[in-house]
């Protein structure tokens, strides 16, 4: 994919995502959004534990927007190396995943941006085997923490 292509993708997918369109149709996009009865409180109990468990990093969790919703990043180091091999630079984007909890309509929704970002970003063969390695492990995790 040339520059120009790149460009075009970034800046549709970061205005979908500043602008409040959830980029996902009939199947998950850029943003992975589910939905569950548990506090959004119990929510990032559950994430921690999940990722404790399994001896993911838990980065923490920080309310923004005066408390309306809170941000958490969990990270998984088996993938790590790659996204170093692709350029030291691309630290900045590891292997993590980063949630917005927030209340909806009566429900508390957990957002997750999909790890395939990074491949968007910067095409990259190491790159793409971290979204395509996290990917599933993320989902999982967001299936155990709503039930």
């Amino acid at each position: 994919m040339n520059s120009i292509a790149r460009m075009f993708l970034f800046s549709f997918a970061a205005s979908s995502i500043l602008f409040g369109g959830v980029v996902h149709a009939a199947q998950d996009g850029l943003l992975i959004v589910r939905s569950t009865q548990k506090t959004p409180h119990d929510v990032v109990a559950a994430i921690k534990s999940y990722a404790t468990d399994r001896k993911w990093l838990y980065l923490g969790s920080n309310e923004v927007k005066n408390g309306e919703v809170t941000l958490v990043k969990v990270c998984v180091p088996a993938v790590g190396k790659y996204v170093w091999a692709a350029g030291m630079e691309y630290s900045a984007m590891l292997p993590c995943g980063n949630l917005g909890i927030y209340k909806k309509d009566g429900a508390t929704q957990i957002s997750l941006l999909n790890p395939g970002f990074m491949n968007i970003l910067h095409p990259d063969p190491n790159l793409k085997k971290v979204g395509d390695e996290t990917l599933p492990l993320f989902k999982a995790m967001l299936a155990s923490v709503v039930k």
